[in-house]
């Protein structure tokens, strides 16, 4: 698994903060690419906090929309700087200011917002999640917290993934993904190693390696979401408890 020692060496501004700033100060198109991307990363989290605060299906979805309408229009956005921290803490915060706020104007809105904000999003799949989520996590902030966790892991498989598909390698990705943190490890070591034609100690060295490329993928997927290396490290440790490890 990741450890906390190499966010000393990340660049930093990151690049989700930079799409905070596409929505500040970008064009048109820049800007609702950049709020689509936002909202990619983020529209599952936000959906499963709001289901969890009580409210139904079609007020999670009617909050979840006018929320990241509000993004786009908030002065809270617009005001935000990367100075002031994690942009998982800064979405948390801005929804429950949105519920807190505005949740007697929300029954009003029209589900999709302005024709420029409409954003197109598989709310099926997002209850289907929800109803899958464990029962006895009942705080919300709790689960907006696992499902962000399990988005970065997400993207930082697809990260990793990819790196093995420009190495040509993607077949040995396919093979090896089962082995990494969160997989079912379910083929035994022997087996795997002889149906790939190598020995069992270069299996695992294969397997060692794509963790510690997975850990590095995770380590950047988070340094893109803060300001500093100390909160990076912070992160991570915040990530690690979440998901139980």
């Amino acid at each position: 698994m990741p450890t906390p020692t190499r966010t000393s060496q990340v660049a930093f501004p990151s690049t989700r903060w930079t799409l905070v700033r596409s929505l500040q100060k970008g064009g048109e198109a820049e800007a609702a690419q950049a709020l689509n991307e936002i909202c990619r990363h983020y529209w599952y989290p936000i959906y499963a906090f709001t289901r969890r605060h009580g409210f139904s299906r079609h007020d999670a979805e009617d909050i979840t929309q006018a929320f990241f309408q509000r993004v786009v229009s908030s002065e809270a956005i617009m005001d935000a700087q990367e100075e002031k921290g994690r942009l998982r803490s800064f979405m948390l915060a801005l929804l429950k200011r949105i519920i807190s706020n505005h949740i007697r104007h929300v029954s009003a809105e029209k589900r999709g917002g302005s024709p420029g904000a409409t954003l197109s999003f598989d709310d099926d799949s997002a209850e289907d999640r929800y109803l899958a989520e464990p029962a006895d996590l009942r705080d919300p902030a709790a689960l907006f917290d696992r499902a962000w966790a399990e988005e970065l892991l997400r993207e930082a498989e697809q990260m990793l993934r990819a790196e093995f598909a420009r190495g040509d390698n993607l077949e040995d990705f396919e093979r090896l993904r089962e082995f990494l943190p969160h997989g079912d490890n379910a083929t035994p070591y022997p087996e795997l190693a002889t149906s790939m034609g190598i020995s069992e100690s270069a299996l695992r060295l294969q397997i060692h390696r794509m963790r510690k490329r997975y850990a590095r993928c995770i380590e950047d997927q988070i340094a893109e979401t803060v300001s500093t290396p100390e909160e990076a490290k912070a992160e991570l440790e915040h990530l690690m408890k979440v998901i139980g490890r």
